[in-house]
């Protein structure tokens, strides 16, 4: 009977493979380096895949593409066989009829200065050319660091640090612009992110400009000198949310949390009553504004002539009303709008090293974000399947690599595999370890 069943068992995964042969189907698989090939099942192609970390070239035809894995069928040791490949695993990938056509490697959009430009900022317009310069005879231009994404993944504050030292390196009172479009995140991260801003305060001019800005977005703003606003921008509603209940913190957490961003904008010159506004519907605001030299007054209840924010909502600005009330100091929408704003002479950015900056990390969280549950997955996989040994092997090096993406990109894969994720795994690797050298000393 049980040969009955593999022989059964054989003939179907059999018929299943011809099936995928002759149906054919359009694959496309992203390579290590982030280009892709793109070709049809049945595929002559050479490639390249990690095993055990050996690179290992390979010749064959594709025989299927699943999601997490292919199988490829060559001559393998003298032998034509299939072989399943992890698609994380391939470096390199090319069809053999046309290999330059069918690997693309999707270039960076780039504006009209040639800088790298994410694809929801602005347009640039700048001559570089003919470079300002100051009294010194330094040049005159800004530092642009994009923060977009969700705070504590995608927006931290190392990379706030980092464009802060390299800054350093052209003298004190460089002009830095937080480039910022955000719907919020992390507010433990939001709050490293403000005292980092607050250290680079001491030595350079650091703006925010704000195409959307909110929650902890909003907060990060609310450290720089000065706030610019986009036309369509957005700033406000910093609520800080409870990730055991999923709500909104009440009580004491909230009269803290309220006190905490009031000291912030009254650090940077704003009134206390638009972050108490900003935190909860309860805190209203209203202003004055003296029609001759300009004053504002603001009141925490709705006696003002403009009112910002009432019982119903959380205080979220637009250009026009924060620029009234004096939260902006101006709306530029693109490069030399911003320059006039900030008393430059044109728009010049004196490097790109805080766009790189962005772009590799932005890069590497979405790696991390692919990565991660495709070695979840291999996991899984690897607990049920090959010989023992083999089993152990790659589980190890599976455990590795998830150890690698805590060390690269710790709040993504905390987001993943929970926050004690690296003990566990440390813990399983050892034990692995342990069954793998009993095994060897049984056989031995």
């Amino acid at each position: 009977m049980k040969r009955l069943y593999s022989t059964l068992l054989a003939a179907c995964v059999a018929m299943s493979l011809v099936a995928s042969v002759f149906a054919g189907g359009s694959v496309e698989i992203r390579l290590k380096d982030g280009s892709r090939w793109r070709g049809e099942v049945t595929d002559l192609i050479d490639l390249t895949y990690v095993e055990q970390r050996v690179e290992i070239p390979l010749r064959g035809r594709l025989v299927k593409a699943a999601d997490l894995y292919i199988i490829v069928e060559g001559e393998i040791a003298g032998e034509v066989k299939q072989k399943t490949i992890f698609r994380d695993d391939i470096v390199r990938m090319t069809s053999v009829d046309d290999a330059a056509s069918e690997t693309e490697t999707t270039p960076a959009k780039r504006g009209s200065s040639g800088r790298r430009v994410a694809t929801s900022q602005p347009t640039w317009d700048s001559d570089d050319d003919e470079i300002p310069l100051g009294p010194d005879g330094k040049p005159l231009g800004v530092f642009v660091l994009p923060l977009e994404g969700s705070v504590g993944t995608y927006i931290r504050r190392e990379e706030i640090k980092k464009i802060g030292e390299h800054a350093d390196t052209y003298g004190p009172g460089q002009i830095i612009v937080l480039l910022i479009n955000t719907n919020g995140g992390s507010a433990l991260e939001s709050q490293f992110i403000s005292d980092e801003i607050f250290k680079l305060r001491e030595r350079h001019r650091v703006v925010a400009w704000v195409q959307k800005a909110i929650s902890a977005g909003c907060q990060t703003a609310m450290c720089c000198q000065e706030i610019y606003f986009m036309t369509e921008g957005s700033a406000g509603a910093v609520t800080t949310w409870n990730p055991g209940s999923g709500q909104s913190i009440k009580g004491e957490d909230l009269e803290k949390s309220m006190e905490h961003l009031a000291e912030i904008a009254e650090r940077s010159g704003y009134s206390k009553y638009i972050a108490h506004a900003m935190k909860t519907n309860s805190a209203m605001v209203s202003y004055d504004k003296d029609p001759e030299t300009g004053e504002v007054t603001f009141y925490d209840d709705l006696s003002g002539e403009h009112v910002l924010s009432d019982d119903d909502s959380n205080l979220s600005f637009t250009s026009s009303n924060a620029l009234d009330c004096g939260f902006s100091k101006g709306t530029a929408d693109t490069g030399p709008e911003l320059a006039k704003l900030l008393d430059l002479p044109k728009w010049h950015e004196i490097d790109d090293y805080g766009r790189k900056l962005a772009e590799q990390w932005q890069a590497t969280v979405k790696r991390a974000e692919e990565d991660i549950p495709r070695l979840i997955a291999r996991r899984g996989y690897w607990k049920t399947s090959g010989d023992a040994v083999e089993r152990i092997g790659a589980l190890i090096q599976i455990d590795k690599s998830l150890l690698r993406w805590i060390d690269r990109a710790p709040n993504v894969a905390a987001q993943r595999l929970g926050p004690n994720a690296r003990e566990q795994i440390e813990r399983e690797i050892a034990e692995l370890r342990k069954q793998l050298a009993d095994m060897r000393r049984r056989g031995g």
